[in-house]
């Protein structure tokens, strides 16, 4: 996904109108059958790890063509901006009486969550407690800070309640608590930055979330490098859904992007 669109400034803006869907594509079989629908359709075919599409409100009817990324549809980040402005402006959104922090985004699995953030060179949150009750309440005290400016899009997030999903996370003990971790290169295994209190306050957790996202150094890969270091060294990250076998070919011509019609 082309970060030129999805990082800037007025696009990131524009989409707080929209509920925007991370997919898990190779990671949920019941999603994937639905994304199939989406991007391939009636012509069939095997299902690509990215896709972008815009739908409406009850998810049924695309306001914008499918494509692979928002690069295909929009010539620049600006026109980006331009056209999700004009969507939200079709739609009223249904009125609260109060404001409402959206839920905290939380990656399937532990596993997935640590796989995820090495992938973005973001630290991965882990909620860990000893039951549902006290998970569900953790995660309301995250969902009242992440959203603020200062750490929306700073951390991946996960939760648990078995002590076995801690067994790939160095340094995590089974002491319930809001971990801070961070992932390897490959995104195997995690390494414990902070264990934050179970009953931390809203004030003192957004401190410490802050100070975290901060102090931590986004890992610098070379894509061709990072996966012939992983091939050699015997890396293996096994998907929910198969992933199929593509023959790529070299000095393939460049895709052609398409304009919102």
């Amino acid at each position: 996904m082309d970060r030129r669109f999805l990082s800037d400034e007025q696009v990131i803006k524009a989409a707080r109108d929209f509920v925007c869907i991370r997919t898990a594509t190779y990671e949920d079989q019941t999603e994937a059958n639905y994304l199939k629908s989406l991007f391939l359709g009636r012509a069939g075919g095997d299902l690509r790890n990215f896709g972008f599409c815009i739908l409406s409100p009850d998810g049924k009817r695309q306001l914008r063509r499918s494509n692979r990324g928002p690069n295909f549809v929009y010539t620049d980040s600006r026109a980006m901006a331009a056209d999700l402005r004009q969507i939200a402006g079709q739609y009223v959104a249904t009125p609260r009486d109060e404001q409402v922090n959206p839920a905290v985004p939380r990656m399937k699995s532990v596993r997935l969550g640590i796989n995820v953030a090495s992938c973005d060179g973001l630290p991965s949150i882990v909620v860990f407690g000893t039951g549902r009750r006290e998970v569900d309440r953790m995660n309301a005290t995250l969902r009242g800070v992440i959203w603020d400016t200062a750490l929306a899009g700073k951390f991946i997030y996960s939760s648990t309640t078995k002590s076995s999903d801690l067994k790939i996370v160095v340094g995590a003990t089974t002491k319930s608590g809001i971990l801070v971790i961070e992932p390897d290169a490959y995104g195997l295994t995690g390494r414990l930055i902070k264990r934050i209190d179970a009953r931390v306050s809203r004030e003192e957790l957004k401190s410490e979330l802050v100070a975290a996202a901060d102090s931590f150094t986004r890992r610098s890969k070379t894509h061709g490098l990072h996966v012939r270091n992983g091939r050699r060294s015997g890396k293996l990250w096994k998907t929910e859904v198969p992933v199929p076998h593509r023959v790529r070919g070299r000095g393939r011509a460049a895709p052609r992007r398409r304009r919102r019609e």
